[in-house]
């Protein structure tokens, strides 16, 4: 019957021969290995529709995803393409009214996991209307119980002991492994994570980690309990399988039983979250860990020309850890498209991060002019490794009056740590500034505004890079937001680059009226960013991992200088340094028609795997990459 079906309806003849070979895999453990822009969601959600088609009951199917988008975009995939195999053939599917009458299950690992807790958290000592706290809620129930269990005077501090915590019910350290470590904060974890489950009891609640973790539990202390949910979903298919963490593979591992519906489609060359727990030995084990498995490969690209697919290729084939066989074939994989050639891929040196901004938004300025009333505008990102560098291209484009979005982030003069810093130099420029003033008695508590205002307020003619560096020692500034914050090092890389800009200026009054012309003039539209904008009428401004799973027509990839891209944090080991390269090519493989590659200082060592054929590198300042002079530094 459904043979006929998907004959007559023709739901799969827009696939290619490698995603139907894929789709239509036997009922054995199935890993797609999906190159980017190869299709690999379509197809997943195809497999699942032939499986409803085949006969297999839609409530039987479980498919999980990162992100409620994703969800929402399979559900629909799956109910459109449900409906129009209905209306085609009525008769078929007459036969077998369960095949759309009731909707498989489409979710996130966390909205899966709270929908088990409802059901079950009686066992776990929570009735079924308990609350999840989200990060903020669990760093302030840390801090609840710091404060009545750490001296006054300690080096421990919550924001890390949380992060412990959380790392640990990830699967990404052992609690045990605590218990005699030196380190204060990994002490202090090992004696919190008690009091803190406690205290989460007594709240009625689970926090975010929970939702995945204490399901894991559950099924490993009641047989009984995994076994009813085995036998509800036979069928268990996963999106972006590279990006799962420990304790998403074991709950994977316990509902997918023997295997045989396990259908599973990634990327382990797109593997870029290790920091959150992503564990790329997942997705290469996956042969090991299901000894009847089958392994697929998509590598046709259906985004970009051939010149960006090109570049991104031999730049990822310098990885060691990637998939380099398929089944018991050996070969290189290759993503490869029938697109045009296209455009070079532009290579710009520039000596500071301002002359690159600039040198970006007169390139966007100059798109823009080009099209005539009624054109289309093509869309265009510009992708950064860290928050801070935003601060430049933000400024830039505003002199130029072209709208951006901030996508997934907050702009960089509204930063928490960045206000808190400028309200400081407003109150020393002009002590009757009772804003400036509440402000930083309220974030910073008033003994350390009384110090800042006692030792710094009497000095005069401070330079507005002295004044920075005054008002972070005064106060322990740093400190406080290492106490405070699990993303410190980001928010030191803000202030880190409000220093070196106020290093331009000599004048504080002048520095203070420039940073309050780009905030008044401020071009920025919904902060929700790319999915409420119209693609095209907006520049889109993101880190790279906020970029996976966007496309743009043109991309600007702004500093790729060593130290940023690869990041300084990141290339003491290999495992690390090569998911630097993987961020790379994630922001390679975003742009559909043009990409524009830029850095200033010493360049990334990332460039100079690039195929010099396509690439435009006329003005790299006369130097190539191997040219001593940019290795010289003078102290």
């Amino acid at each position: 019957m459904w043979k006929d079906l998907e004959k007559s309806r023709g739901v799969f003849e827009a696939l290619n021969k490698d995603q139907k070979k894929a789709v239509f895999a036997p009922e054995k453990p199935l890993l797609i290995v999906a190159g980017a822009g190869t299709g690999k969601t379509k197809t997943l959600t195809s497999r699942l529709i032939h499986l409803i088609l085949k006969g297999v009951p839609s409530n039987k199917i479980c498919a999980l995803t990162f992100t409620n988008k994703a969800a929402r975009e399979m559900e629909e995939r799956v109910a459109n393409n449900l409906q129009r195999t209905t209306d085609d053939g009525q008769k078929a599917v007459s036969r077998s009214s369960s095949v759309v009458s009731q909707k498989p299950s489409i979710s996130t690992f966390h909205s899966l996991g709270a929908r088990i807790l409802r059901k079950e958290a009686k066992r776990l000592k929570r009735g079924f209307n308990f609350g999840i706290f989200d990060d903020d809620d669990s760093l302030r129930l840390v801090k609840k119980i710091a404060k009545d269990k750490l001296p006054k005077k300690t080096e421990a501090k919550p924001a890390l002991i949380y992060e412990k915590i959380s790392a640990i019910k990830n699967g990404m350290i052992e609690l045990e492994s605590l218990k005699n470590s030196k380190d204060i904060n990994d002490e202090m974890a090992f004696y919190f994570f008690p009091i803190y489950e406690k205290a989460l009891e007594e709240n009625n609640a689970f926090d975010f980690d929970d939702l995945i973790q204490k399901v894991v539990g559950i099924f490993k202390n009641h047989p009984e309990i995994l076994g009813r949910y085995q036998d509800q979903f036979s069928y268990v298919l996963v999106d972006e399988y590279q990006d799962i963490n420990n304790v998403q593979y074991e709950l994977i591992k316990l509902l997918a039983k023997d295997g045989k519906g396990l259908s599973v489609v990634g990327d382990d060359q797109q593997t870029i979250y290790s920091w959150r727990g992503s564990n790329i030995g997942i997705f290469l084990s996956f042969e090991k860990d299901w000894p009847e498995a089958q392994v697929m490969l998509l590598d046709q690209n259906y985004r970009s020309t051939q010149n960006i697919i090109h570049t991104a290729s031999e730049l990822i084939k310098n990885n060691q850890f990637q998939i380099t066989h398929f089944g018991s074939e050996k070969k290189e994989k290759n993503l490869w498209t029938k697109n045009e050639g296209g455009e070079k891929v532009t290579l710009r040196e520039f000596s500071n991060e301002d002359e690159e901004a600039g040198w970006i938004s007169n390139e966007v300025l100059g798109d823009r002019l080009k099209v005539k009333g009624g054109e289309k505008k093509e869309s265009i990102g510009i992708l950064y490794r860290t928050n801070a560098q935003s601060r430049a291209i933000e400024q830039a484009l505003i002199e130029r009056e072209l709208p951006y979005v901030i996508f997934g982030g907050v702009k960089f003069y509204d930063r928490f740590e960045i206000k808190d810093i400028l309200a400081a130099l407003r109150y020393y420029f002009n002590p009757k500034d009772s804003l400036s003033r509440e402000r930083l008695e309220k974030n910073i508590g008033k003994r350390r505004f009384f110090d800042f205002q006692e030792r710094i307020m009497s000095l005069e003619n401070l330079e507005p890079a002295e004044l920075v560096g005054a008002f972070l020692k005064t106060t322990d500034y740093f400190k406080m937001l290492e106490k405070s914050y699990t993303n410190f090092n980001e928010r030191r890389e803000n202030i880190a680059e409000l220093t070196v800009f106020a290093t331009q200026f000599k004048d504080l009054g002048e520095f203070l009226e420039k940073v309050s012309l780009v905030q008044a003039h401020d071009l920025v539209t919904s902060n929700k960013g790319y999915e409420t904008s119209k693609e095209g009428e907006v520049v889109s401004l993101m880190t790279i991992h906020l970029a996976k799973g966007l496309e743009f027509d043109r991309v600007f990839l702004a500093g790729a200088s060593e130290g940023i891209l690869p990041h300084h944090r990141s290339i003491d080991t290999l495992e690390k340094l090569e998911e630097e390269r993987r961020l790379t090519y994630v922001a390679l493989t975003r742009a559909r028609k043009k990409i524009h590659i830029s850095f200033y200082d010493i360049p990334s060592r990332f460039l100079s795997e690039l195929p010099i054929e396509v690439l435009d590198y006329a003005a790299l300042d006369g130097k190539n990459f191997e040219d001593e002079e940019r290795y010289i530094t003078l102290d």
